[in-house]
């Protein structure tokens, strides 16, 4: 039993270790993400993301009254989300959230990265 267990530790370090060798996410899905703008249309994101992921798959995905997200299955491994909302004349019509929310899906290793833009300077202070 005690072999077992060393060996699930031994594994679990060595994988551990070898995860963090690895860039925390590939060179594509930064690419794509550098080039997202808010009220981009969900058009223009797909072509993006075709760009670097021609066999990309784009779903709708989780959506609540005017705001949801579009989803991208890049590979087996990858996916990414990205806020939207309706355009409030025409339903059909999506673009990106001016709140820029986007995650990242690293469906080998179970985790989601989870990135949001803040410009300190609109900041208003109370001094």
């Amino acid at each position: 039993m005690k072999l077992i267990t060393v060996a699930i530790i031994m594994f679990s370090v060595i994988t551990g270790v070898f995860a963090a060798d690895e860039p925390l996410f590939p060179d594509g899905v930064n690419q794509i993400l550098g080039r997202i703008q808010p009220d981009m249309s969900e058009a223009q994101v797909e072509e993006i993301v075709k760009i670097y992921y021609p066999d990309a798959v784009h779903a709708v995905s989780i959506w609540s009254g005017q705001t949801g997200y579009a989803d991208f299955r890049l590979t087996s491994r990858y996916s990414i989300s990205v806020a939207e909302y309706n355009n409030p004349e025409n339903f059909n019509s999506r673009f990106v959230h001016a709140d820029m929310i986007l995650y990242v899906y690293d469906w080998e290793l179970n985790q989601r990265i989870n990135i949001s833009f803040y410009n300190w300077d609109d900041e208003t202070t109370d001094d």
